[in-house]
């Protein structure tokens, strides 16, 4: 009896303490990135990104799969947040859910992120520092364009002979890179620049603005590509 009695005893404080753990509240300081990226959790989904820091810093985000409540996304606004996390009974967590209860406590900072300057449509001006020929008429070429979707870290447009696009996969400070990108099928008469302009974009690794102006360098810091803004 006296050991049945020292059993549950135990067994009590043991189920106490595991309550104290799981309903544990911390609150820690977050920065939310401007914009959702690809992921795969219980199944493909956009996922935000977060850093756990005071400040933000370059290569440093993480994919978050589940959700903030009380938050509310911005695309185009680095957001600075304060988040409380909740530990749940994890017998009371369904198979494919957080064993963690997020929730908003205060949006501490919110500002503009200078990388959706280069969210627009941006017409190619020169190769390699080369000013490229404007396309003769009834050739059936055109001016490559390129559109740069920060918002759905896409890329898409014409290359001046075929319809190409493809994703971001590093958007980051003044870092770029474009993924593996598809195309339609289309021979033109003249495939110089077209043929030049897919080849250099799988080469960027870096970008500039400057007013109207967009330049892609490559990793040895050469520009490849010179851009200018489509009205």
């Amino acid at each position: 009896m006296k050991h049945m009695l020292s059993l549950l005893i135990w067994l009590f404080l043991f189920m106490s303490c595991n309550t104290r753990i799981a309903t544990k509240n911390t609150t820690t300081t977050w920065w939310i990135n401007s914009n959702k990226v690809p992921c795969v959790g219980v199944a493909p989904m956009n996922c935000l990104q977060i850093q756990k820091n005071e400040t933000i810093e370059q290569g440093q985000w993480q994919n978050f799969y589940t959700e903030i409540d009380g938050f509310v996304f911005e695309p185009g606004y680095l957001q600075k947040i304060k988040v409380k996390e909740e530990k749940l009974d994890p017998t009371r967590v369904p198979a494919d859910g957080s064993s963690i209860k997020y929730t908003l406590v205060k949006v501490l900072e919110k500002k503009t992120d200078e990388r959706f300057a280069i969210h627009d449509i941006w017409a190619l001006e020169s190769i390699e520092g080369v000013l490229i020929p404007k396309p003769i008429e009834n050739t059936g070429l055109k001016t490559p364009v390129i559109e740069i979707n920060v918002t759905e870290m896409k890329v898409m447009g014409s290359d001046g002979c075929n319809h190409i696009t493809g994703e971001i996969t590093i958007l980051d400070g003044e870092k770029l890179e474009f993924g593996n990108m598809a195309s339609t099928k289309r021979l033109c008469s003249n495939m110089d620049v077209a043929d030049k302009f897919n080849e250099l974009l799988r080469t960027v690794r870096k970008f500039k603005k400057d007013g109207l102006t967009l330049s892609l360098f490559n990793e040895n810091g050469n520009e490849v590509l010179r851009l200018k803004k489509v009205d």
